[in-house]
């Protein structure tokens, strides 16, 4: 993963959300997802096991649906290390 978060906001219209879910799900399906604006860009590998949650709530006038998913990042995953005194060869 870009070790650089990555945030985007912007007003648009029901067809074009569409059509940026259906980019998500292309990436999920390709198991890469990447993000661009003109500032900022973010390549992100999802895992084969994935956390998701929908989220919706009503306030103040204002209607919001949150997705968020969610995984273990492979460059953060370390091989453990063998116990204290041994060796690969088993010494």
């Amino acid at each position: 993963m870009s070790r650089n978060n990555f945030r985007h906001g912007f007003t648009t219209d029901p067809d074009d959300v569409a059509r940026y879910l259906e980019a998500l799900i292309e990436g999920f399906r390709n198991r890469r997802l990447d993000f661009r604006s003109q500032q900022r860009k973010a390549s992100l590998t999802p895992s084969e096991i994935m956390d998701m949650s929908v989220e919706t709530s009503a306030r103040h006038g204002r209607v919001r649906v949150t997705l968020s998913f969610s995984w273990p990042d492979a460059e953060e995953q370390k091989p453990a290390g063998l116990p204290l005194g041994k060796t690969a060869a088993g010494n």
